[in-house]
């Protein structure tokens, strides 16, 4: 879901020299009334969509069908990143989250304003564990506008998650591990 404060973010910070774009990757939920991309013409009509129902005034950039952009980027649903003028990672956050993201661009631009000053700095990593809102009536009403399919396969992996039973969780490996022969 495209979050407004993000529009104001970009902005904010345009009129500071941060070009911003959003990158539409796949359908996180298909259903009957938005399905999963089966043409790359299907996809630019449902990026073209999502602009129109989440007014997003940024460029929004469309990958291609095979996912390659979504792919090199992590793979993840909602992810940002802020890119340097060199193409360089400054940030990277597994889920969108306006706070962080402002907390990153306002720190990188002291950056600039602070070598512009005549300070020496050197890079070094650095993490933060951040914290995104929840907001479970929109979540839910984007799964009922692309259709009871994509509600139904949400509720079904959400009782598969209940009882340990997702890609990679402890309960499966052990119960696949225990089902091999020996």
């Amino acid at each position: 879901m495209a979050c407004p404060s993000l529009e104001a973010i970009a902005g904010e910070f345009g009129a500071r020299g941060v070009q911003s774009v959003f990158l539409y990757v796949r359908e996180a939920h298909p259903g009957e009334i938005l399905p999963q991309h089966d043409s790359f013409e299907r996809k630019l009509a449902h990026a073209a969509e999502f602009k129109r129902l989440f007014n997003v005034r940024r460029p929004i950039l469309v990958d291609d069908l095979a996912g390659s952009a979504h792919r090199a980027f992590g793979r993840l649903p909602n992810m940002t990143y802020v890119l340097s003028s060199s193409h360089t990672v400054v940030y990277r956050s597994a889920w969108t989250d306006p706070p962080s993201i402002r907390f990153a661009l306002d720190y990188l631009l002291g950056v600039q304003d602070r070598r512009g000053g005549g300070e020496r700095l050197a890079p070094f990593y650095s993490e933060l564990l951040g914290f995104r809102w929840i907001d479970d009536p929109a979540f839910w009403a984007g799964l009922e506008r692309n259709g009871p399919k994509a509600v139904a396969e949400f509720r079904a992996a959400g009782e598969r998650w209940a009882r340990g039973e997702h890609i990679g969780s402890l309960a499966s490996r052990r119960d696949s591990a225990s089902a091999r022969p020996t």
